[in-house]
């Protein structure tokens, strides 16, 4: 049996011991106190399927808060998991290359296919040590805007939503997913405002691609997608440059270092390629702003 049935068959037989023990009346996710669960490290409320698996995860237990995160997220925060505390399965999707994949079904393009995945995670009631940090709320935004970064931005035409707390861009739909503004802060090496922009601007480039035909699977294979990655870091860069936003690299694309590595070690060239994406993707942008709007100084 492949792992992708294996985690549905998890969450089914979950809701289905739920449904099968409650009374003829009564549904077995509501509680006394019927709230949103949310992750309690970055804010982000579940969603789906995960949202039933915690409402009754808590009914079950008794548990009168709905924040949960995974024993590791919990240990990063100080706190411990209790002995003998049992973890409640959620359900996410991590995108494969096709030759991994243990079905059929692909994506759009073919090449990468949706594959779940379980975790398992700890209601805060669960745990011991948890101090609970100030929620940002957009009363406490750093983030100040930058007349050029917001023209190149608005001229772009993108659809850009601002929600959770990841930064993405959604190819199967065309559009941009940035966190709420007031939820970037500041660092040792940059603003609030240059990480929100520098985050922005990396987006945006991926958001070029298919207006570019930017396809990196024929020549690079399995690391075309750290490919991509490494246009978009490049092309964030040249596009701070000429905006006048100083922005570090993003942190979370450290993991990518490996890969580059390995693709920079296999074709001497590979480098130069993607300096030239990340130009051909940053002017194309940069074309389309109003002609009156000048670069920074």
């Amino acid at each position: 049996m492949s792992t992708k049935r294996d985690t549905y068959q998890i969450i089914t037989d979950t809701i289905l011991e739920a449904l099968e023990n409650c009374g003829p009346y009564e549904r077995p996710w509501v509680g006394p106190s019927l709230t949103m669960p949310v992750n309690a490290v970055s804010g982000h409320e579940y969603r789906g399927t995960n949202v039933v698996m915690l409402w009754i995860a808590a009914k079950a237990a008794g548990h009168s808060a709905n924040s949960w995160a995974t024993f590791k997220q919990w240990s990063e925060q100080g706190a411990t998991v209790g002995k003998g505390e049992k973890g409640t399965p959620v359900i996410w999707f991590k995108m494969l290359e096709r030759k991994d994949a243990d079905d059929a079904g692909t994506d759009e393009d073919g090449r990468r296919i949706p594959c779940a995945r379980l975790s398992w995670v700890f209601n805060v009631g669960q745990v011991d040590g948890y101090q609970p940090a100030k929620a940002r709320t957009p009363a406490d935004n750093e983030v100040f805007p930058i007349a050029q970064a917001n023209a190149l931005i608005a001229a772009s035409g993108a659809n850009i939503i601002h929600e959770g707390a990841q930064a993405f861009y959604r190819a199967s739909t065309d559009e941009i997913v940035l966190p709420p503004r007031h939820l970037f802060t500041r660092t040792s090496t940059s603003s609030a405002t240059e990480a929100y922009y520098g985050v922005a601007l990396h987006e945006l480039t991926h958001w070029t691609a298919p207006r570019l035909q930017r396809e990196f699977g024929k020549r690079f294979g399995d690391a075309a997608y750290a490919a991509e990655e490494l246009v978009a870091e490049l092309g964030a860069a040249f596009l701070c440059a000429k905006l006048g936003v100083e922005a570090e690299p993003r942190a979370d694309h450290a993991k990518y270092l490996a890969s580059w590595i390995k693709i920079l070690k296999g074709d001497r060239r590979a480098f130069v390629t993607a300096a030239s994406k990340a130009s051909e993707a940053s002017g194309y942008l940069l074309n389309l702003r109003a002609p009156d709007i000048p670069e920074a100084a």
